[in-house]
């Protein structure tokens, strides 16, 4: 009788450290879920893939010094697309030449790959909307994040995911503030849900960062309050004089 127990207990634990190695290893399985890898510079990190992000760089934010500063950061986070990467610069006005003429709506042969995830537009020139409208009548559905746009407000906000001003003209963003918004955004193109009206003030509020508040835009001719349009504001306290 007591040769029965000890061989029915020994089964027991057999039984349970089978059960526990079964576990194990599903748990193993789902924790190896492949992961892109960047190919960018040294710094370069690892995110989950989803297509590409197309940045233009447009008035106020297309001069050679700062494209080739934001670029080589950003090749450094994500890579470029020509290496393998998800980042694809459009230069305005260098890359919209046709016939000896600018045509903003060259855009379109930039953006409309369905592997282009988002649109972020720096800048945007007059006439950006426009173009992108004729893509949205079309059925395309890219988000586009528009960053102190030169284009008029009404049709920027009508193609846009949201679109951000900064509070003072005399105070404008900083490149170093500016490359890591760019960075942050583009994290969040690779993994976002579509923006909504309701969260979209605190998501932005979450990419800027606790040095920024996110306020909303009030058309100066009307007092409108546009759900997906706001300004930048800078926490920051303003220095006078040099620092010695």
């Amino acid at each position: 009788m007591r040769r029965i127990f000890l061989f029915a207990l020994l089964a027991g634990c057999m039984l349970m450290l089978f059960s526990c190695a079964k576990k194990t290893e599903n748990f193993a399985a789902v924790q190896e879920t492949p992961k892109v890898q960047m190919t960018g510079g040294e710094n370069a990190v690892d995110i989950n893939a989803d297509g590409v992000t197309a940045i233009l760089f447009a008035y106020n934010y297309n001069s050679p010094e700062f494209v080739r500063d934001c670029i080589n950061y950003l090749d450094g986070e994500f890579g470029l697309e020509e290496n393998g990467g998800i980042i694809r610069p459009v230069i305005f006005p260098d890359d919209f030449k046709s016939g000896g003429r600018t045509r903003i709506n060259l855009l379109r042969n930039f953006v409309r790959d369905t592997n282009v995830n988002a649109l972020i537009a720096l800048g945007a020139p007059e006439d950006t909307a426009a173009t992108l409208t004729v893509l949205r009548d079309q059925g395309w559905k890219t988000p586009v994040y528009s960053l102190f746009p030169q284009d008029e407000p009404l049709p920027s906000e009508y193609i846009s995911a949201f679109v951000l001003e900064n509070a003072d003209l005399q105070r404008p963003v900083d490149a170093e503030s500016l490359f890591l918004l760019l960075s942050k955004l583009v994290r969040y193109a690779q993994t976002a849900d579509e923006l909504n009206n309701a969260t979209i003030k605190n998501v932005l509020q979450n990419v800027v960062g606790f040095n920024w508040q996110i306020l909303p835009y009030i058309d100066s001719e009307t007092g409108i309050r546009p759900a997906n349009h706001f300004v930048l504001q800078s926490d920051l306290p303003v220095r006078y004089g040099t620092i010695k």
